[in-house]
């Protein structure tokens, strides 16, 4: 899978450019990302936030995405225009929620922030599409996210989760991104 495939098909527009300069300005206030983050490495972990863009099928009116930080994989997926509805981000600390809140500002995206945990927030069933990356799966957090989902909506885990899913409705897909060593893998879960 190349890039640039990738970012023809979901972000024509070169969108993401202003997204990394803004990200890497809130960095300098805020730890979003790693200090150390290039450019190059914001370009890969955009590619991988629309990996799953690429092999799902999914029409997304309610999106849902855990642990948002500086927005990755969320920003790329709401640049993409696949999201026709609401966008609900979930992120407990303040300061990294109201970063998030001046990038999606000054790109002009929508979305519900919410700073608190995860675990505590009172979100409603009918998620078309939920999202998590860099946050630990638990049986019990997977168990919440899939209470969430409307009736054929997906889970997307940017990881192998370390506990049994064979029970479970889920699909891991393991991708490599064309100049990256090291392959990827997301997770999917559908709801039973």
């Amino acid at each position: 899978m190349k890039p640039d495939e990738i970012f023809s098909r979901f972000d024509p527009d070169s969108r993401r450019g202003l997204y990394y300069d803004l990200l890497l300005k809130e960095n300098r206030k805020i730890n979003l990302v790693s200090r150390e983050t290039s450019v190059s490495e914001l370009e890969r972990l955009t590619a991988e936030s629309l990996v799953p863009l690429t092999l799902l099928d999914v029409e997304v009116s309610e999106y849902l995405d855990i642990g948002s930080g500086g927005g990755i994989p969320s920003v790329p997926i709401l640049l993409s225009g696949v999201i026709q509805g609401k966008t609900t981000l979930v992120e407990r600390t303040g300061k990294k929620a109201a970063a998030l809140r001046r990038i999606l500002m000054a790109l002009g995206l929508d979305a519900r922030i919410l700073k608190e945990p995860y675990e505590t927030t009172s979100l409603s069933a009918g998620f078309d599409l939920i999202t998590m990356r860099l946050v630990k799966l638990t049986p019990r957090l997977l168990d919440r996210s899939l209470s969430l989902l409307a009736p054929q909506g997906l889970f997307v885990c940017f990881s192998r989760p370390s506990f049994d899913i064979s029970s479970r409705n889920a699909t891991s897909y393991s991708y490599s991104l064309a100049g990256n060593e090291s392959p990827g893998v997301v997770t999917v879960f559908k709801k039973a």
